[in-house]
């Protein structure tokens, strides 16, 4: 389940159900699969918004869009948490099968008149609305440093690293940092938690606006980060990814 931010974005596209075919699975890491789905017809969304998506008769899970809103094919990484549907989407779902679509849902989306500087903090799968966001902001123009931190596990668990190396090339205003949390040996990547590295690298984040996307930890972490280093509470846009385990604990806590 996705927790989005508590932001309320204009002009967000309306609500519909979309069927949808799969015509592409990647597996990317041990855990994580790339699908990408043809609507039947238009489908509008906002970077940085989620679908809630069905299939194989199981429940409908909330998975964030990696697409751009120009796109035809409709992008999704996908984690596979052990069972239900991201299990199912991960290590049953193939090519040519419908899949179920209710959305666009959520708000925390690029917003629209800033033109100052991008951090974009993902962890794990919520790599998927941080790449459509800057993917978005570039393709608009964006002049102002975009910046796109990673943070993983391990080297195993970086995933589209190439893809952001030569999306640098281009733009000569992006950055893009993995960060390892727990590197099995040397690494040429920074290491540490990403919230901690973010904070490593500005000294005042002040006139700045982030996307944040990952598990709850992570982006409860990064966020406190943020806020220390003088960035407006108003300019943090996020969410957190709750697992059905993550659903029960926080049940029982009350």
């Amino acid at each position: 389940m996705i927790v989005e931010s508590a932001l309320t974005a204009p002009d967000l596209p309306p609500v519909r159900d979309v069927d949808l075919t799969v015509v592409g699975a990647e597996l990317v890491t041990a855990d994580i699969r790339i699908l990408r789905l043809a609507p039947a017809g238009p489908f509008a969304f906002r970077a940085g918004q989620y679908a809630n998506l069905s299939f194989g008769g199981l429940p409908g899970r909330d998975f964030s869009i990696a697409s751009r809103p120009s796109d035809t094919v409709l992008e999704f990484h996908i984690r596979d948490h052990g069972t239900g549907a991201s299990r199912y989407a991960v290590r049953q779902l193939r090519v040519g099968e419908r899949v179920g679509l209710r959305g666009p849902l959520g708000s925390a989306v690029l917003h629209d008149g800033h033109d100052g500087p991008i951090l974009a903090i993902a962890g794990g799968s919520g790599l998927a609305p941080m790449k459509s966001i800057v993917e978005e902001a570039l393709a608009r123009g964006h002049q102002a440093p975009v910046h796109l931190y990673f943070g993983v596990r391990g080297e195993a668990d970086l995933y589209m690293a190439g893809y952001f190396a030569d999306l640098a090339a281009r733009h000569a205003n992006f950055r893009f940092v993995p960060v390892l949390s727990e590197p099995a040996g040397p690494t040429a990547h920074r290491t540490g938690y990403v919230g901690d590295v973010v904070a490593a690298d500005f000294p005042d984040l002040s006139g700045h606006k982030a996307y944040l996307a990952g598990p709850p930890v992570m982006v409860e972490s990064a966020v406190a980060r943020l806020l220390a280093k003088g960035m407006a509470g108003v300019d943090i846009h996020g969410d957190a990814f709750y697992t059905e385990t993550d659903k029960q604990k926080r049940a029982a806590a009350g």
